[in-house]
């Protein structure tokens, strides 16, 4: 769900999930009442709303099949105003890329898209768009070279272009970059100066916008840092202001202020933390919110600069993230929506942050969520495995599936092992061709930690998880198979050699690179870290769960898995349904976590 205010402060545009879709509804602010809805049909999902102007906004719209489905399709964008009229989609190819630049703030008719076609290996050519036609003309002035990437001020106007172009012999990430810029609107492009940002190939670089006053650039990087941080970059003297960084953690989010510009950054060592670098004027109603909501995950979605009102999230552990409208002129928060149904918020267990060292020394976080009103004593517990693996890790906050464990009776365990994501960029490539080995290492140190700790009992554990954490629950009971009663599979990777065959990450050459530098070329290693290949080793209860137009982790994952336990005559309970890359469809929700909580029961249950 999302929740924003329109400029004039007289609507709210609110998305929300029903079945496999996720609708909007616009609402008067005044009188709560539905002004207008939008559905886009079975798997349609609207993953951003933007408002154009006090009247109009527009909506980005993609194919998703599976909540775990981190792609999707390509996105198309509809506008309409806030009564549903003068609708209509303005922007559609299956053949280009497209993205939105700039909104252009001053100019409430038009808005400034990037074009990349496939013919031209997605070089983007900048174009103003009319919101209420569809009219799209072309802008000249770009760099010569062909770029990929353009960024505007505050106002609109071009002032930052990358290309990047990476040879076969170039390691994934690890191609010839370009930076060029604009001093002011009206000089000519220049290229930037990369090693006097400490760029080396292979290093985090984003621009992230323009300050206010158009001589200054916001970038996000981690060159010659363990961790990204965010600097402001002079565009006259090309050198660098360190604004925000964590030593042990990356930025999770730039803080953008009312105005648009870069006000602070988050961060999430083990709690949400803020770090602002301009508290002036109307921003400091951040930081005071912040201050108010310490133990929060705090989050500003709008504003309507005519009304002095601003909308903002704000999510715990033990409360499901709503929605409140600020009254910036009172300092007053009142309730919009919730994005959950009725919650008791009593019931739900507390997650708390731990800290252990792997068996190789390795610093890991996690997070352990006793069930509410238990004793942290010799519990039946269940480790919980993130997805990705590289990329995503787990975060503080109101999780749902935790919390419907933990209900159960169970600990839940969290570890942000090697090879995930936001511990800067050596971490996450600590585990490339670590799957199945110091990788699950990582897992099991927790577990045995927890076990050490006495909160767990050691012989009630179970282990879960989606995708890789699928992959992971299996390798679980082959290399630890005394440690854990029973495993959970869903939707998950079975099979290496299958991966690098099947699926849509092989289909593209930027994904066969990827495949090779996680994996590796050796087909024995492969075979020897992949489930499919080691069932003889398994002596715990396995429930596997899968959708049959999963495009992500195929069922060549699933029958590859299946097939050699039925060689062996190895007992398992499946589920397989017509979905994607993670249950949508409130049946196949229902279905999977009931079975989960009768598989618990039966195999770690008192």
């Amino acid at each position: 769900m999302d929740v924003k205010i329109s400029p004039g402060g007289d609507y709210y545009s609110l998305t929300y999930n029903e079945d496999t879709e996720r609708k909007l509804v616009i609402l008067n602010k005044e009188s709560g009442k539905i002004t207008a809805a939008f559905s886009f049909g079975e798997y349609q999902r609207i993953n951003s709303v933007v408002w154009l102007n006090d009247e109009r906004l527009m909506m980005s719209v993609a194919k998703t099949v599976g909540y775990l489905d981190t792609k999707g399709g390509r996105p198309y964008y509809v506008v309409a105003n806030y009564d549903g009229s003068n609708r209509r989609e303005i922007l559609f190819s299956t053949t280009s890329s497209l993205r939105v630049i700039s909104t252009l703030p001053s100019d409430k008719n038009n808005i400034l898209v990037t074009k990349g076609h496939y013919n031209d290996d997605f070089s983007v050519k900048i174009h103003k768009l009319n919101i209420y036609t569809g009219k799209m003309d072309y802008i000249a002035g770009q760099p010569k070279e062909d770029v990929f990437g353009i960024t505007t001020d505050i106002e609109g106007n071009p002032r930052i272009a990358f290309h990047y172009q990476e040879n076969d012999k170039q390691n994934l990430g690890e191609g010839d970059l370009s930076v060029y810029f604009k001093q002011t609107i009206n000089d000519d492009w220049k290229s930037l100066n990369l090693e006097k940002l400490k760029y080396k190939k292979g290093d985090t670089l984003a621009f992230l916008g323009m300050n206010l006053a158009g001589n200054k650039a916001y970038i996000l990087s981690d060159s010659g840092r363990k961790t990204t941080a965010i600097y402001t970059l002079d565009l006259q003297s090309q050198e660098l202001l360190l604004l925000a960084g964590h030593n042990s953690v990356d930025i999770l989010n730039p803080i953008i202020g009312p105005k648009g510009d870069v006000i602070g950054a988050t961060f999430d060592p083990d709690y949400p933390q803020y770090q602002y670098f301009d508290t002036s004027g109307e921003n400091a109603i951040y930081k005071d919110l912040s201050d108010s909501f310490k133990n929060y995950r705090l989050e500003f979605t709008s504003h309507s600069k005519r009304k002095n009102l601003a909308v903002f999230r704000a999510e715990a552990d033990t409360s499901p993230a709503a929605f409140y409208l600020y009254d910036i002129n009172s300092k007053k928060a009142t309730f919009i929506a919730a994005t959950t149904e009725a919650v008791d918020k009593k019931s739900l267990s507390m997650m708390e942050p731990f800290r252990i060292k792997s068996r190789d020394g390795i610093d890991l976080n996690g997070y352990l969520t006793i069930p509410k009103g238990l004793a942290d004593k010799n519990l039946p517990a269940v480790v919980v495995v993130h997805g990705g693996p590289h990329g995503p890790r787990d975060y503080w906050g109101y999780n749902k599936e935790v919390q419907y464990i933990a209900s159960l009776g169970y600990a839940v365990i969290q570890v942000n092992f090697r090879g995930s994501g936001g511990y800067g960029r050596a971490f996450e490539k600590s585990g490339y061709q670590k799957w199945g080995n110091e990788m699950q290492n990582d897992v099991t140190d927790a577990t045995h930690w927890a076990i050490k700790q006495g909160i767990v009992d050691p012989n009630r554990i179970c282990i879960y998880g989606g995708s890789y954490g699928g992959y992971s629950a299996l390798m679980g009971v082959i290399r630890e198979p005394d440690l854990y009663k029973c495993a959970i599979g869903y939707v998950g990777v079975y099979s290496l050699p299958e991966m690098k065959e099947s699926g849509d990450i092989p289909t593209t050459e930027q994904g066969r690179k990827f495949l090779d530098m996680v994996h590796g070329i050796d087909m024995a290693d492969m075979q020897a870290r992949s489930p499919s290949f080691n069932v003889d080793k398994i002596k715990a209860k396995l429930f596997i769960a899968h959708g049959e137009d999963d495009v992500r982790v195929p069922m060549e994952q699933y029958n590859a898995l299946t097939d050699a336990l039925d060689k062996i005559d190895y007992a398992y309970e499946s589920m397989v349904r017509d979905e994607g890359h993670g249950y949508h469809k409130k049946k196949n929700q229902t279905d999977f976590y009931t079975k989960m909580a009768s598989f618990f029961a039966e195999n770690i249950g008192k």
